[in-house]
């Protein structure tokens, strides 16, 4: 095949973030908010929506997570976006196919460790690699269910270096987790609440939050995507994160 040179810019095709990360504080509104995206499947991995009316299905395993995969592909995909909430739940949730990740590895051939029933018992933080490469092959399961994917994660304060004070806020993951699942996204928004009680999310960073967007219409920006009203309503606006909503 011929490979025919681009001679100019050749147009950005994609403006919806594919793979999206938004984390908050407990209780801010996320997966309140996340119900009222159209056509958003919530795979519930904490109980968060336990009070809430969405388009939603729980899940207590990975083998149940397998099974809600696999059930969507058989019915054809018919969700436009699924969000895991949270992704910092499914952390946990992951570390028995950690654990057997190891044990089917050539790592394990010498038994060295066949008593351990925790990954995070390795030594050398050798638990963490495997805990962070169970976690990506169910996403990247749940990736293939349909074209818009959510990770919803809770917030962490990160001390700065010595010398320095005060702290960040990042992503509730451990170690390089974060940075892979981070750099896999297109997009990093801080959930919080302004002054009038809207839900924003932040994609500026600013030196206290960790964010950020290879998305032109997010990057360094601070958006409403639930606007209150004054009899306590709140009005969603998935449009401006996903601009291919606006009709």
């Amino acid at each position: 095949m011929a490979i025919e040179l681009p001679k100019s810019k050749i147009p950005a095709s994609i403006q919806d973030p594919k793979y999206l990360i938004l984390y908050g504080l407990p209780k801010c509104g996320k997966t309140t908010t996340l119900s009222t995206l159209d056509n958003n499947l919530i795979i519930d991995c904490e109980s968060g929506t336990d009070y809430i009316d969405a388009l939603k299905i729980k899940v207590n395993t990975v083998k149940e997570i397998k099974e809600v995969c696999k059930a969507i592909i058989d019915a054809g995909k018919p969700y436009k976006y699924i969000t895991i909430d949270t992704i910092t739940a499914l952390e946990e949730m992951v570390k028995p196919l950690a654990l057997n990740l190891y044990k089917a590895s050539p790592v394990y051939s010498d038994k060295k460790y066949a008593d351990v029933t925790d990954v995070t018992h390795l030594p050398s933080g050798q638990g963490y690699m495997w805990t962070r490469l169970a976690l990506e092959k169910i996403i990247d399961m749940v990736s293939k269910c349909a074209p818009n994917i959510i990770l919803c994660g809770h917030v962490k304060d990160i001390s700065l270096n010595e010398g320095l004070e005060g702290s960040v806020k990042d992503l509730d993951l451990v170690g390089k987790t974060k940075r892979i699942l981070s750099a896999k996204s297109d997009g990093i928004g801080f959930c919080h609440r302004d002054l009038d009680g809207n839900l924003c999310v932040n994609f500026g960073n600013n030196g206290e939050i960790l964010t950020g967007s290879r998305c032109k219409h997010l990057a360094g920006k601070d958006i409403i995507i639930a606007e209150r009203k004054e009899d306590g309503t709140f009005v969603p606006h998935w449009e401006r994160i996903y601009p291919s909503l606006v009709k």
